[in-house]
């Protein structure tokens, strides 16, 4: 197992995450992250959910201390692509 202590943060590779599924039975949680078109998916214990479940609501506890209540409105972000963009059948460009 990994000493969190030992870890740095900074150092490690991150990926944008835009959302989370997952699903759930009585010995064990299935989720995953997603990452526009990608998905990582992880599989837990009850217990390991639950702790991470706290973990988060500590750090989101911590933020809005600092920064505020999260405003839960969809964000204001343009997907640089548009529907209007992509090429209709029988168009020729």
């Amino acid at each position: 197992m990994i000493d969190p202590k030992k870890v740095d943060m900074n150092q490690l590779p991150k990926k944008f995450i835009d959302g989370a599924i997952g699903a759930h039975g009585k010995e064990i949680f299935s989720f995953a992250l997603t990452s526009g078109n990608n998905l990582d998916s992880f599989a837990t214990t009850p217990q390991v959910m639950k702790s991470i479940s706290i973990w988060i609501g500590k750090q989101v506890e911590n933020y809005e201390k600092q920064f505020g209540a999260i405003e839960m409105a969809p964000p204001g972000v343009v997907s640089p692509l548009q529907v209007s963009d992509l090429d209709k059948p029988g168009d020729k460009k």
